[in-house]
């Protein structure tokens, strides 16, 4: 990718868990609710992956008297991953734990293997400043979560699998059980920050979130854009690219 500091994030290991989760990602929605589950679950795992890539990326090469946006940024990348897990924790695995009684049981031993380090990262960034904040001690701290964290974003999908869902479900109600979540992490984030969050942490053209083209190539890139816009520098795919260097793929 950049050079030892990423070998992290190139990690064999790592990198296998990472194509599991883009094989779900398919470049088309499916149309049925059983398979859109885990379809959307994977397109957000890959956020979240690109998006602590890109942060543990510029923990050394943030702009010169920008250091409070990219610790913005890096913060606003943590509780993106909190917000995912406490959504699915309170309105997801509830409803799919009482139809099938265990089967969240590894997915939430697998929040907890990661929940203290990503809560002392947290805690890191927001005492962070200028003259404190050390690069090698935040990737390392992200280091000590990074395994632990995509082999739950993968291991997540499969408990997610049609194959499985529908075992214990039927169409309709995954398709409610799917507005629902949705809605319920949709409200709490702020628009203005988290749709160019998202457009920006996948690659163009993603078919991720589906929506209009309008919201996704207009609203979200344009109207929304602004509020946040010096933190959107430090994304993995800025929709207009400020910096002279920008994150591998």
């Amino acid at each position: 990718m950049a050079g030892d500091e990423m070998k992290s994030f190139e990690d064999p290991k790592v990198l296998g868990y990472v194509r599991k989760i883009q094989r779900v990602a398919t470049a088309k929605q499916p149309p049925l609710a059983s398979a859109q589950t885990g379809w959307t679950m994977a397109w957000v795992h890959l956020i979240i992956w690109n998006s602590f890539k890109s942060v543990y990326f510029y923990a050394d090469r943030y702009e010169k008297d920008d250091f409070q946006n990219y610790v913005d940024y890096a913060l606003l990348s943590a509780q993106f991953l909190i917000g995912h897990h406490d959504t699915e924790e309170q309105h997801l695995f509830p409803i799919i734990e009482k139809r099938i009684p265990g089967s969240m049981e590894h997915n939430e031993a697998q929040h907890q293997s990661f929940l203290k380090e990503l809560g002392q990262l947290v805690d890191y960034l927001k005492s962070a400043r200028p003259e404190t904040f050390d690069a090698t001690k935040y990737r390392a701290q992200v280091d000590a979560m990074l395994l632990a964290m995509v082999e739950h974003l993968a291991d997540e999908l499969d408990t997610l699998a049609p194959s499985e869902l529908l075992k214990h479900f039927t169409e309709k109600e995954l398709a409610v059980i799917n507005e629902s979540t949705e809605k319920a992490a949709r409200d709490h984030e702020e628009p203005s920050k988290m749709l160019p969050f998202i457009l920006q942490n996948l690659p163009p053209g993603s078919p991720f979130p589906p929506a209009p083209k309008f919201v996704t190539g207009f609203v979200g890139p344009w109207v929304l854009y602004w509020k946040y816009r010096p933190l959107w520098k430090y994304t993995t795919y800025p929709s207009k690219p400020v910096l002279s260097i920008s994150v591998p793929e």
